[in-house]
Parts: C-alpha cells; structure tokens; sequence
C-alpha cells in the first residue's frame, strides 16, 4: 500500500469516527432539549385545561352560595320566593334544576314538584357532602336518571347563627367542559378526565368512560401528595405521557395524554437528515482531502521516480 494511500485512510477513518461522534452528542444533546420542550409544553396546557375548569367550577359555586346567604339572612322567606329564586338560579347557570333541602326533612325544587315517598335529603351525598365540608363544594360526575348524561351537584350549605339549617343545591350537565375537553388537539395528543376516585368521566374513548383508570395505581404511588406531574404508562400497547394539574375546586383529574411515538417522531426525521448531511459532508471532506493530499505529495511522487531511476541504474549522476 502506497504511503499516500495510507495517509488518506487514516485521516478518512478520524474523520468518520469524529462526525459520528459529533453526530451521537448533538442527538444526545437536542433529545434531552426537546423532551424537555415537550414536556414543558404539556404541563403548560393541562394547567390551563384546570384553569378553566377550576373557573367554570368558581363560577358556579359563587352563584349557589350567593342565594345561600340570601336564604340564610332571609328565614321568613315563604316557598313562593323561594322558588323564583331558586328557578332564576336554574337559568343563569343553565342548569337542569336547583333546589333545597332542610334539616327537618324537607325539600323543595324550583320547578315545584314533589319529593317522591320517602325522600329525605339529609341522607343524599350532596346533602352531607355539603354538611360534611361546611362550605360550598361539588360532587364528582354521575349519570343522570331522567337525563342521560354526566350530571354534577353543585351546593353550599344555609347557616344561621352557625348551625346548618340546610342546603342549596344545582344539578348541572357537563356537556360544556366535555366539550372543552375534546377539543383539544395537541399535536396527536387528546385531553381526558379522571374523578376523584381516579375514574374517566371524559376520554375519547367513550367505552372507558365511567371505568376506573389504568393509571389510578400508578398516579397513587408517584403523585399522591403532588398536585401536578407527568406519568408515563401504556395504553393498547403504545407507551404515552399524561400531564394532569388537580383542580383545587373540585379535587379532579384533567390532563393531557400524549403518545410518545408521537412526541418524539420528530427526533427519529432528524437521525435520518443528519445521517444524510454527514454522509455527503464525509465524502465531500474526502474527496477534498484526496485532492490536497495528491498536490501536496507531488514533490515526493516525483522523488520517488528518481529514486526508483537511480535503484535500476538508469539515473544520471
């Protein structure tokens, strides 16, 4: 082998193996940047999502426990008054109906009806939920009996003289958050609900709702005293990322699942491009190379025709 050769396939070979080197660190380095990226990105959106629910929850909340303290600082109120009031509460929340429950037993609804035989509203949730907390509060979803859709109770408790005299309650449809909900599209990524007890009331799998999440086991273990975080779990085989941020209104789940094939899809384009962008820099390198190494060992090409001239005694001395 030549010694031009060979200086040409040494510095060929440092050449590859330092732009595969620089190659892997600068994947390396732009992987951990953009994970990073992506999960900030998914953090900022599911605080958001909570955000908005956390306002929508607020917003209704106020609205309930503001004719709570009507009702407390009016005790002679008659069923009359009461129920307008309670039917204007119906209509500027859009709720389905509102009502109130007592300590003795009594009931009474905006739209008049009756309790059915034996109704005693000191022994539903939403009654003792309310007694319980002592302030307004919120029930997780539940599927409606003469609606056929997720309902949630919103309700704050009546006090006078700091004993509970009752408490006011809405039922109100969540079509409107589902909706915010299935509306979002982060770049393949979908948005969902868990309650409470960690079971899915919004997903876009409508067969998972009302079915304890998959992930309740996990999110107890990693997050149970943390109020946001992002989990990784598997779902039908793919592996995705849930960014969730608890509502402080309600004590719920909303999040964000991400697949991660997703996510990162755009890493494995950059492996290819920088794959092609090295390969054609190495040959043109090379090539260039070769052709400074060819005008640089001229002169001893030329040397080495003299020598091989005077070893078969052909030179002239």
């Amino acid at each position: 082998m030549h010694f031009k050769t060979k200086i040409t396939l040494t510095i060929a070979v440092l050449m590859s193996l330092s732009l595969t080197f620089f190659g892997f660190f600068s994947y390396i380095d732009t992987k951990k940047n953009s994970v990073v990226q992506i999960e900030q990105s998914l953090q900022m959106a599911s605080r958001s999502l909570t955000d908005y629910i956390d306002l929508w929850i607020s917003s209704k909340k106020n609205a309930v426990e503001s004719v709570a303290r009507t009702l407390a600082a009016n005790p002679s109120m008659d069923d009359v008054e009461l129920k307008e009031r309670l039917k204007e509460l119906t209509k500027s929340l859009g709720a389905v109906q509102s009502f109130v429950g007592y300590e003795d037993g009594r009931m009474i609804y905006d739209s008049g009806k009756k309790p059915s035989e034996g109704y005693d509203p000191r022994a539903r949730g939403w009654y003792k939920q309310a007694k319980s907390v002592g302030k307004p509060a919120i029930t997780d979803a539940y599927m409606g009996s003469s609606i056929k859709a997720y309902l949630v109770s919103v309700m704050a408790p009546i006090y006078r003289n700091n004993a509970l005299v009752g408490v006011v309650s809405i039922d109100i449809e969540l079509a409107s958050l589902f909706k915010v909900i299935g509306d979002i599209n982060f770049n393949g990524g979908y948005g969902m609900l868990l309650d409470t007890k960690d079971v899915i009331v919004a997903h876009p799998n409508k067969e998972l709702l009302g079915k304890e999440s998959s992930m309740k086991e996990a999110l107890n273990q990693q997050f149970a005293a943390k109020k946001e975080g992002l989990l990784e779990y598997t779902l039908d085989g793919a592996n995705k990322i849930f960014a969730f941020k608890v509502s402080e209104e309600s004590g719920w789940r909303p999040g964000i699942s991400f697949d991660k094939a997703t996510a990162y899809a755009f890493l494995n384009t950059q492996v290819k491009e920088q794959l092609v962008v090295g390969m054609v820099m190495l040959i043109l390198s090379i090539g260039i190379m070769i052709l400074l190494i060819k005008g640089l060992l001229k002169p001893l090409d030329n040397l080495n025709g003299v020598v091989e001239e005077l070893s078969s005694s052909e030179g002239d001395l």
